[in-house]
């Protein structure tokens, strides 16, 4: 900024800058009497003389100038005076609410005030150039701090101790020091976003949006001071997100979530860098919330252990490398949040904040309440958030099984009584989880992990898969079909290391794991005659120490289920049967064909198909698909001959009989090469 009259004139910051005037104008005066009257410094025009510095001044300093070179030290002592008092008075000048907010003493500001004057407005600068000897050094040094800082007691010391990187203005990064030898002469310049705050322009800080995310909370009343934090997210990261969520909202803002990949390399820039953020987050109402640090060189985390201000908190896989690094962390308060308010303070003055949507993240125990903040923030519609949230969710397991997506839900099921009461029952085990195993200590008492593990038995084709798919719908979750083939091994030890894989990425999400023809591998554990029964019972036993302890949802499918250990039966929570549709059951899935748009003719009887022919429901929708396909290649409606050929199609794939009386005069379409009889 340049020009004359560049600060407000009526303001705070402009009355500290003509009191400022005053003080330079001694200063000045001193200087040309210790050089010499009429002295002339600079090279190539990049000159000053006392006469037009002193004119400069005199200018700057308005009605407040004095006649003669210099105002007594009692009449500056007084005007610096008033302006400290209305300062603490509660002055809304830019400069007196960010000396506030940054909780400054006097000291500070009066040398925040001289760092500032140049950028404020230029005759400063050139000014400093004057009494620096040098017109290209037109900023605050050291050394012309020592000078300018109100009262006699100012020295090097002094000085070196507000500006070291303890102090709050530079590790704030209000200041930066240059790196400069001799140091009394290093340039002492202000942060530009921190300038913009002096000038009073409205804005968000540049520096906080494009090096991390804010996250905003529903308001509760402060409660805590500022403090130093540390969390060891190791044991729980989902546990650590939600104090995170109760440090904020408990002094009475929001977080800046701040990922170490946003600094720079260089241990100095990003020291700087993190110093402005920090203060910016701060001055914005802000819970810093530092991650992702643990693999940084020691000497940065050193340099950032003695620097970071409160309040902060640190998140961390191995808290030790920052006990190491001497980060002196405060004690951890009680934290007051459970998980499912956590989320409601991040969903609060969001769209998706309903009751209905509430009930569905609060089903996804391994959500970490960040990475909602951090959606929360991209996504305003409540079925592109639910979208990003199981998205994520499922991120970890996609090289590991495959994922299914469609929208089935419960009531798309043709299933008796008993089998859809079972599948409500699982579901709300999710629900009733928490209570019982923890809030009635439960899970304790008895030996139960948090998962749920379930069995889906009976023959091909009756629904298992698309009851796993509306279990995971119901439940809000993504589901992923684990492909067994690729699991298994042949060599010794592969499979375990294949299954903790999947594992291990399943227990940091919320998914519903669905193992088909489980039987496979969950087979009977057998008598050992040689190395691989061996091997084969120690792969059987490690699923299921892994099953006890997996924290999620896992339904496992099988045709076969009397080939199941039974070890292994007695750790399931439910084995829910899916017998072969009855009649009524058979006639409800045909009827579905009345439900699209496809033209049926006339002759066409669903009931007769389904008290004749006992189909599975996979069977029967086979036999619907195939015939519509064929109405299709011919450009008309769905015949009965089609139908039945469909039929007679899917008998022959199970290897059943087709028999004459059944089929009636449509017979001889299926057996087109004999003679009927």
């Amino acid at each position: 900024m340049s020009g004359r009259g560049a600060h407000p004139a009526g303001g705070w910051t402009g009355r500290a800058l003509r009191v400022l005037a005053l003080r330079l104008r001694h200063e000045v005066a001193l200087t040309r009497t210790l050089r010499g009257d009429g002295q002339r410094e600079g090279f190539m025009g990049l000159l000053l003389t006392a006469d037009e510095a002193e004119s400069i001044l005199a200018e700057a300093g308005g009605r407040l100038r004095a006649s003669g070179t210099a105002e007594s030290a009692a009449v500056l002592g007084d005007l610096e005076a008033r302006l400290r008092a209305e300062r603490r008075a509660g002055n809304r000048d830019p400069l007196c609410v960010l000396a506030r907010d940054l909780g400054l003493d006097d000291a500070e500001v009066d040398l925040l005030l001289l760092a500032a004057a140049p950028s404020l407005d230029a005759r400063y600068g050139l000014v400093y150039g004057y009494l620096n000897d040098d017109m290209t050094r037109r900023h605050l040094t050291p050394d012309l701090a020592v000078r300018l800082l109100p009262g006699d007691d100012a020295d090097l010391s002094t000085v070196r101790t507000l500006l070291g990187s303890r102090g709050t203005l530079c590790a704030g990064g209000c200041l930066a020091v240059a790196e400069q030898v001799p140091w009394v002469q290093a340039a002492v310049r202000l942060d530009e976003d921190l300038l913009e705050r002096l000038l009073g322009v409205a804005g968000t800080s540049t520096v906080l949006e494009e090096h991390g995310t804010r996250i905003g909370l529903g308001v509760r009343t402060p409660g805590i001071g500022p403090g130093r934090w540390l969390v060891d997210t190791g044991a729980d990261a989902v546990a650590a997100g939600v104090r995170a969520v109760d440090l904020a909202a408990r002094r009475g803002g929001g977080i800046y979530l701040l990922d170490a990949a946003t600094l720079p390399p260089d241990p100095a820039a990003a020291a700087a860098l993190l110093c402005s953020v920090l203060r910016e987050a701060h001055l914005a109402s802000l819970l810093p919330v530092l991650r992702g640090m643990d693999e940084a060189p020691a000497h940065l985390l050193r340099r950032l252990a003695r620097i970071l201000p409160a309040p902060l908190l640190v998140l961390s896989d191995r808290s030790a490398v920052w006990e190491d690094a001497g980060l002196c962390a405060d004690a951890l308060p009680a934290c007051t949040l459970a998980r499912t308010g956590a989320l409601e303070l991040l969903l609060e003055g969001h769209p998706a904040n309903t009751p209905g949507f509430r009930g569905r993240l609060g089903r996804l125990e391994r959500l970490d309440p960040l990475l909602l903040g951090r959606l929360l923030t991209v996504h305003r519609e409540p079925e592109a958030l639910h979208a990003a949230v199981r998205g994520r969710l499922a991120h970890a397991l996609v090289h590991l099984a495959e994922p299914v997506a469609n929208g089935y839900t419960l009531e798309d099921l043709v299933l008796p009584p008993a089998t859809r009461i079972a599948l409500d029952e699982v579901v709300g085990r999710q629900g009733t989880g928490t209570v019982v195993r923890t809030d009635w200590e439960l899970g304790r008492i008895f030996g139960r992990g948090p998962g749920t593990t379930v069995l889906f038995k009976g023959p091909s084709g009756t629904g298992k898969t698309m009851a796993a798919s509306a279990v995971a719908n119901a439940l809000a979750l993504p589901l992923f079909r684990v492909n067994l083939a690729g699991l298994v091994s042949k060599y010794i030890g592969e499979t375990e290391k294949n299954l903790d894989k999947l594992f291990e990425a399943a227990s940091g999400t919320d998914v519903v794991l669905f193992f088909d023809e489980a039987d496979a591998i969950f087979s009977k554990r057998s008598e050992v005659r040689d190395a691989h029964d061996r091997y084969a019972n120690l792969e059987t036993a490690y699923l299921l120490q892994r099953l006890e302890t997996f924290a999620g949802v896992a339904i496992l499918a099988s045709n076969l289920h009397q080939n199941i250990d039974e070890a292994f039966l007695r750790r399931l929570d439910a084995v829910i049967d899916f017998p072969a549709p009855a009649a009524t059951a058979r006639r409800a899935i045909w009827r579905r064909l009345e439900q699209g748009k496809a033209s049926m003719d006339t002759d066409v009887d669903l009931d007769l198909l389904a008290e004749r022919f006992e189909l599975t429901g996979g069977q029967i929708r086979n036999a619907a698909l195939a015939a519509a396909h064929l109405a299709a290649a011919d450009g008309g409606s769905i015949t009965m001959a089609a139908l039945m050929r469909a039929v007679g199609s899917e008998l022959a794939k199970s290897g059943r009989p087709i028999r004459r009386n059944d089929f009636g005069e449509h017979y001889r379409l299926l057996r087109p090469t004999r003679e009927t009889t």
